[in-house]
C-alpha cells in the first residue's frame, strides 16, 4: 500500500480542488452577467415606456393638426378665393393673412423658430390648396405650382371624397418630407377643394424632440435616414445606423409593431426602438419610422464599475489558484510527459535510453512498466528485420496464432541472383564481401518494394520476390528491368559482378511451413522452382522469362525468343524468352500506375 501523501489519488483531489475555486470563480462571474441581463430589462422597460410618451406626443400633434385643418378649412376668406380658381388671390390670402394664424409644430417653442420662418415662409411649413379636381391652386411657397393634378396623391384622394383624416401622411416637397394632413374644404355641402398642411421633418424638429426626451431620436423616411439627433459619427458609423434602422423596419412591417434591437456605433453599445410613424407602414404613400435611442454603455457603467471591483478580486483569486495547481499539475504531469517523450522515441525506434523512474506512486510503477515493455518492443523490432511483408500481413491477419499450412495463390516470382560474386569475394575480405551484398540487397529491396513486391527471403547471394495483383507479371518485369538499368549505381564499373534475373507467373501454395516452434512464411511448388531454374539459366545482365509471362506482357515490352531448354525437374523442354531491357522503354505512366497500385 502506498502512503496518501505519494499516492496519485492525493494529487488529483488536489487538483479537484482547485477546479472547484475555478468554478466558483465562474458562478460568480455568471451572477454578475445575471444582474447585468436584469439591469438591461429593466432599461428595456424603461425604454419601452419613454417609447409610449414619444407615441404619445406624437398623437398630440396628430391631433392639434387636425383640429387646426379643420379651423382653416372653415375660413369664409380662404372659401371664397378657392372658389375663384384664380391662383393669384389663393397665394395671397395663404401668404398675407392665414400664414401667420398657423402653428405648424407645436412641439417647437416660437423661441427656436427661425427668421425665415417670416423672409421665407416655404422653410417653417407646407400649406397646399387645391381645386375641387385636385389641381393645386395656392401654397405658401414661392415656387411654382405643380401643373398636375395631385388627386391621387395620400390624404387628397380621401379629402376630395369629403372625408375627415384619422392619420398623417408624408409628403416629399421640394427635396423635404412633411407629415401633412389634408382637410376638405366645404360650400354649401359642396367640396370646393382641399387644404393641406404639415410640419417638416428636419434636423431642427428632430433635435428638440432629443432634448425633451432626453435619447436620440432618427427619422428615416423612403428607405434612408432623413435625420436624426446623433452627433459626432463618421460617415461609415451613420450608414450603419442607416442600415440597421433600416433592416428593422422589415421586422415592423411583418409583426406590425415595433421593434427593438441592439447595435453598436464605435465605442458604443445603443438599444434602438423602431417603430412607424403615423403614417403606418404598409398604407398608401411614403413610408417613414422614427427610431429612439439609448446609450447603454453609459446606462451599465455604474454596473462596469463594480464588475471591474470583482474582475479584480477574481483575478487574484485565480493567480493564487493557478500557482497552487501548477505546483500540483507540475508534480503529477512531469512523470507523464517523461513517459510520453519516452512514446515518442519508441515510435521513432529511439530505445538508446530508459525512461528515468522518479516517484513511488502508481506513476513510477507504470514507468517501470514501460521500460520494460520498451525493451520487449525493441527485441521484436530487431526480429521483425527477418520477417519479409507477407509474414506481417498473416500475423496481422490472425494475431492469435498462425498455423503451419498454405493455400494457393496465383503469384508472379522473381529470382536475382549475383554472376560472378563467388571469385570476386574470394578476393575481399569478409567484411568487404557483407558490405556489397547488403548494399545490393537493399537496392534491389527499394526497388521491389516500390514496384509492389514483396521480398521473400534471402539464399546466399540471391533474392527470392513475390509479386501478388492484377499487373504482377508486368510490376515484376519492370522491377527487374529497373534492376539492370540501375545496378550500376551500386556496383562500380571496375568490379566484375553483375545481376541475373529470372521471372515466372503461376499457382504456387503460400503459407507458414515448418513446426509450431520455427515457421517460415513463404512460397513453395513448381512454378517456384521454374522461376528458380530460370534465375539458374540467365547470365550476366540477363533477364529471362517464362510463356505465360510473355503472354501477359505480348507488344509491351521488347523480348526475344530463346531455343527451349531442358531443366530439372521439368519433363518437357521450356521455352525462355530474353527481355531487351537496354531497348524497352517503359512509359512513365505505367510506371506511376504500378507505383499508385503498390499495396
Amino acid at each position: 500500500m502506498f502512503r496518501l501523501g505519494k499516492s496519485i489519488k492525493w494529487k488529483l483531489l488536489t487538483a479537484f480542488v482547485g477546479i472547484v475555486v475555478v468554478v466558483i470563480l465562474v458562478m460568480l462571474f455568471s451572477i454578475s452577467r445575471l444582474v447585468e441581463n436584469r439591469i438591461i430589462e429593466d432599461i428595456n422597460e424603461n425604454f419601452t415606456e419613454v417609447a409610449r410618451v414619444f407615441d404619445r406626443v406624437q398623437d398630440i400633434r396628430f391631433r392639434q393638426m387636425r383640429q387646426s385643418g379643420i379651423l382653416l378649412a372653415e375660413v369664409p376668406q380662404l372659401k371664397a378665393a378657392v372658389s375663384t380658381g384664380d391662383t393669384a388671390t389663393v397665394n395671397q390670402l395663404l401668404r398675407e393673412d392665414i400664414l401667420f394664424l398657423l402653428d405648424f409644430d407645436p412641439i417647437i417653442p416660437d423661441t427656436l423658430v427661425p427668421d425665415a420662418f417670416y423672409d421665407e415662409p416655404e422653410s417653417s411649413g407646407l400649406l397646399l390648396v387645391t381645386d375641387d379636381a385636385g389641381m393645386p391652386i395656392g401654397q405658401i411657397s414661392r415656387g411654382s405650382l405643380s401643373q398636375f393634378s395631385i388627386a391621387d396623391r395620400s390624404g387628397v384622394s380621401e379629402a376630395l371624397q369629403g372625408r375627415i383624416p384619422d392619420q398623417t401622411y408624408i409628403w416629399e416637397q421640394g427635396g423635404e418630407y412633411f407629415n401633412v394632413m389634408s382637410m376638405p374644404i366645404f360650400s354649401g355641402g359642396m367640396i370646393l377643394g382641399t387644404l393641406s398642411h404639415g410640419f417638416p421633418i428636419r434636423q431642427l424638429e428632430t433635435e428638440q424632440l432629443s432634448r425633451d426626451i432626453g435619447m436620440e431620436i432618427s427619422y428615416f423616411i423612403d428607405n434612408h435616414l432623413s435625420a436624426t439627433s446623433f452627433t459626432g459619427l463618421s460617415d461609415d458609423l451613420m450608414d450603419h445606423l442607416g442600415r440597421q434602422i433600416h433592416q428593422a423596419t422589415f421586422e415592423v412591417t411583418q409583426k406590425g409593431e415595433a421593434h427593438s434591437m441592439e447595435i453598436n456605433l464605435g465605442t458604443e453599445s445603443w438599444l434602438v426602438y423602431v417603430a412607424p410613424m403615423h403614417a403606418q407602414a404598409g398604407s398608401r404613400g411614403i413610408s417613414g419610422y422614427y427610431a429612439v435611442a439609448k446609450s447603454l454603455t453609459a446606462a451599465l457603467q455604474p454596473l462596469r464599475n463594480i464588475q471591474m471591483i470583482i474582475f479584480i478580486l477574481g483575478v487574484l483569486s485565480v493567480i493564487a489558484a493557478v500557482m497552487t495547481s501548477f505546483w500540483i499539475t507540475t508534480r503529477i504531469t512531469s512523470p507523464i510527459q517523461r513517459l510520453v517523450e519516452g512514446v515518442q522515441r519508441v515510435e521513432n525506434e529511439d530505445f538508446s535510453k530508459e525512461v528515468p523512474v522518479t516517484t513511488k506512486d502508481e506513476l513510477g510503477r507504470l514507468t517501470e512498466a514501460f521500460n520494460e515493455l520498451s525493451k520487449g518492443i525493441r527485441e521484436r523490432l530487431l526480429m521483425l528485420k527477418f520477417v519479409s511483408r507477407a509474414t506481417l500481413d498473416a500475423i496481422k491477419n490472425n494475431l492469435s496464432r498462425i498455423e503451419p499450412g498454405g493455400e494457393r495463390r496465383d503469384v508472379t516470382v522473381l529470382f536475382s541472383d549475383i554472376r560472378g560474386f563467388t571469385s570476386w569475394s574470394e578476393l575481399r575480405s569478409p567484411e568487404e564481401v557483407i558490405e556489397m551484398l547488403n548494399r545490393l540487397f537493399s537496392f534491389q529491396t527499394e526497388v521491389v518494394n516500390r514496384y509492389g513486391g514483396d521480398v521473400d527471403k534471402f539464399v546466399g547471394d540471391e533474392l527470392v520476390a513475390v509479386f501478388q495483383g492484377e499487373e504482377k507479371e508486368r510490376n515484376a518485369v519492370e522491377a527487374a528491368m529497373e534492376i539492370q538499368r540501375s545496378i550500376r549505381q551500386v556496383i562500380p564499373e571496375k568490379e566484375e559482378i553483375s545481376v541475373g534475373i529470372g521471372i515466372h507467373t503461376g499457382e504456387v501454395v503460400m503459407g507458414a511451413m515448418g513446426s509450431a516452434d520455427r515457421m517460415d512464411y513463404t512460397v513453395l511448388g513448381n512454378e517456384v522452382n521454374l522461376g528458380a531454374r530460370l534465375c539458374s539459366s540467365a547470365g550476366a545482365e540477363q533477364i529471362l522469362i517464362s510463356g505465360p509471362v510473355y503472354l501477359c506482357l505480348e507488344r509491351r515490352i521488347f523480348v526475344e525468343e530463346l531455343e527451349p531448354i531442358e531443366m530439372k525437374g521439368f519433363s518437357e523442354p521450356v521455352t525462355l524468352y530474353e527481355v531487351d531491357w537496354k531497348s524497352s522503354k517503359v512509359p512513365e505512366k505505367m510506371q506511376n500506375e504500378s507505383k499508385e497500385e503498390t499495396p
